[in-house]
């Protein structure tokens, strides 16, 4: 995978890390940002194998998920035409092993409507992409959590971003920024 986008991963989750944290904080156990960060900078140290490292580094819930997003993102990087496809297959298993769906208040909430702007904008997918994936991020904020840590919540995060979401979207804003001019 590219090094470079893999360290410009790094750098912004870096810069994000205590506010990811924080909205995690106020939805789930608080350690979201710290926990994507660790698996940004394995798969930035092992760019041939950025899937495992990521899914390793991370653990949990959120490296199997999250490293699903990855693993698209590198289908796509040499044919960011394919981005729709490559996010519409990872959506599809996140939602399988999380037995989530759309309006869940979950990471697909930005995932889904990425896939589907990319899949319907082939010429510019990477563009379209993190656009839907930004507007589905801001669309949690008054949903109701239906799954994961946030259904335990009082009021299940309602007036909060979903940190998941939120993250799925800064990926694609920086996918976006590194391939976008090549579709």
């Amino acid at each position: 995978m590219n090094q470079e986008f893999l360290s410009d991963l790094v750098t912004r989750f870096e810069e994000l890390e205590s506010q990811l944290n924080k909205l995690d904080a106020a939805t789930g156990d608080g350690d979201h940002g710290g926990t994507i960060l660790k698996g940004m900078r394995a798969a930035a140290a092992a760019p041939e194998k950025p899937v495992p490292a990521f899914r390793m580094a991370a653990g949990g819930a959120s490296g199997s998920l999250f490293s699903l997003v990855i693993g698209a993102l590198e289908r796509a990087e040499s044919d960011p035409a394919t981005l729709g496809e490559a996010l519409a297959t990872a959506a599809k298993k996140i939602s399988q092993l999380g037995q989530a769906k759309a309006g869940d208040k979950t990471m697909l909430d930005a995932l889904i409507p990425a896939a589907e702007a990319a899949s319907a904008n082939p010429a510019s997918a990477p563009g379209a992409a993190a656009e839907a994936a930004r507007a589905g991020a801001e669309a949690t904020k008054p949903m109701q959590a239906k799954r994961g840590r946030a259904r335990y919540v009082e009021g299940g995060g309602v007036g909060h971003l979903d940190a998941g979401a939120f993250s799925v979207a800064e990926i694609l804003t920086l996918f976006g920024k590194k391939f976008g001019e090549r579709s």
